[in-house]
């Protein structure tokens, strides 16, 4: 009687169900579906750091050169050349927010940038003298509906804001009011790509990093990034949802930006993975033999092999070569 009764009542529901919500467009859908829905042709801008429509956090100690490497990824974005050896997928439309740094500065950097052959003409800018406002508060609606408004004149695949500090009122280690910062960012830029500036907590050693932990601020924005970034005077340090954590050693060019340098270590590490005696071991006797070699745990050595051996992890060092002779 117990099961009669719970199939009537399921039978019930279901009709309940079904003839409350068929006339609506489905807010759930099943695996299979799910896998079928509309979606954009490319899933990264760069692969495999920051996807589309996704999210990413610059940050760095002060005047270390976050913006110049900002600014960097936007001529890579516009132009779909490689950033640090990463692959950009295709070009795309960028919007440059500078709240940060003094309007006539960031035209006189414009200015030697374009002198020494960099082109940043069909970027998009946008600073406080171009928004008429400041402070720039993203929780206030007229100044969300005012950033909304320069997004919908470009229509850009990537909107850049420098700095996040700049950008809001609120304080910034409260997880609260970050997770509205954030909200209203991405509610005023989607369905672009945003990319966020910001500072360290405090100055740090090129060694013991934490790329969590020592952004200044609430962990609820690096927690919210699809990729988080950090500079250091001479090292990028990087890790995302679809890559693990690594890093590249740099060299300041004397136009401002960043390239990749040559590094020991690296090509020690890439000269034992591709010596054939190598190449023939299979399993964990792989990262044995490095173990030995390099003076690490297997444990360790496992991780360094996924990385060294990733597609992503070749490009960059074919990328370094040539990049390292610049300058």
């Amino acid at each position: 009687m117990a099961s009669t009764t719970h199939a009537t009542m399921s039978g019930s529901l279901d009709f309940i169900w079904r003839s409350s919500y068929t006339s609506r467009v489905p807010l759930t859908y099943l695996g299979r579906d799910y896998r079928a829905l509309p979606r954009q042709s490319q899933t990264w801008l760069v692969r495999p750091l920051i996807p589309v429509g996704g999210s990413a956090i610059i940050y760095g100690d002060p005047k270390v050169g976050k913006s110049y490497a900002a600014l960097q990824l936007a001529v890579a974005l516009r132009s779909g050349t490689p950033w640090f050896g990463f692959p950009v997928v295709m070009p795309v439309d960028v919007l440059y927010i500078q709240l940060d740094t003094s309007p006539e500065l960031w035209k006189e950097r414009l200015d030697d940038l374009a002198e020494a052959g960099v082109n940043t003409d069909d970027i998009g800018f946008a600073d406080r003298e171009t928004f008429d406002t400041f402070p720039f508060n993203i929780l206030m609606p007229d100044h969300l509906a005012m950033l909304k408004r320069a997004v919908e004149e470009r229509h850009p695949a990537v909107v850049i804001i420098d700095t996040i500090r700049e950008v809001h009122r609120g304080d910034e280690n409260d997880s609260t009011d970050m997770q509205s910062v954030i909200a209203s960012l991405v509610a005023a830029t989607m369905p672009a790509t945003l990319i966020i500036i910001s500072h360290a907590r405090k100055p740090a050693a090129e060694v013991g990093a934490s790329l969590i932990n020592d952004m200044r601020g609430s962990s609820y924005v690096v927690g919210r990034m699809d990729a988080i970034l950090r500079f250091t005077n001479h090292t990028l340090h990087y890790t995302g949802r679809s890559v693990e954590e690594g890093k590249i050693k740099l060299k300041r060019l004397e136009n401002g930006f960043w390239a990749p340098m040559a590094d020991e270590v690296d090509s020690h590490i890439m000269s034992i993975i591709a010596d054939p005696a190598f190449v023939a071991l299979s399993g964990r006797a792989r990262a044995r033999a490095l173990a030995q070699k390099l003076g690490k745990t297997e444990a360790a050595c496992r991780s360094l092999l996924r990385r060294y051996e990733s597609p992503v992890h070749a490009e960059v060092v074919q990328a370094i070569a040539p990049l390292d002779h610049q300058g």
